[in-house]
């Protein structure tokens, strides 16, 4: 079981309230501590799921995750989004509609289930991919494009996402499959 830091709890507790406080936009007392009871709630279900261990290779792995890098990453992946809708717009307004739909299987050399995890939802939440299934290192993904087409999965993403945990980026993403039918899976 894992060790909670109390000032882990506090700093959560302010960013939390002052996010609510924000979003509320009602600064009287019934808006005020309907906050402080969201948010003790969900601190309290929070601190329950941080003593789980969902990945137990992982436990004691040291990261080198880069914070500044962090902020030019979220950059990036809007930028990324922004790219991404236009794509997709012109897609479905084009006359002819080239949506081609496939999987696409690919293996990353990430360090961490934690960096896994940020490559998938980056990759789900640019418009026209969803991450189906991650599994060690593989990766399955359901993209509106074909390989033909130079929209399909980028690797930049999972470059970024190796840049944020000072890893090597020359072969991040390696032996990625398009799955044409039901027997490739």
């Amino acid at each position: 079981m894992k060790r909670i830091n109390p000032r882990n709890i506090v700093l959560n507790f302010i960013l939390m309230m002052a996010f609510w406080l924000i979003l509320s936009g009602y600064f009287d007392l019934f808006h005020i501590s309907l906050g402080v009871l969201s948010v003790g709630s969900v601190l309290w279900f929070n601190s329950k799921l941080r003593r789980y261990v969902f990945f137990p290779d992982n436990v004691l792995v040291k990261t080198n995750f880069s914070v500044l890098r962090f902020f030019y990453f979220i950059f990036f992946l809007v930028w990324e989004i922004i790219t991404s809708s236009m794509r997709i717009a012109y897609l479905i307004i084009h006359p002819q509609m080239p949506i081609k739909t496939g999987l696409i299987k690919f293996k990353t050399n990430l360090p961490n289930m934690v960096s896994k995890v940020i490559l998938g939802n980056s990759i789900s939440i640019t418009p026209g991919t969803v991450t189906l299934h991650i599994e060690g290192d593989d990766f399955l993904v359901h993209s509106l494009t074909n390989e033909t087409d130079e929209a399909h999965i980028d690797h930049s993403l999972a470059v970024e996402v190796a840049k944020l945990y000072k890893t090597e980026v020359e072969r991040v993403v390696c032996d990625e499959v398009i799955i044409d039918s039901e027997e490739d899976l």
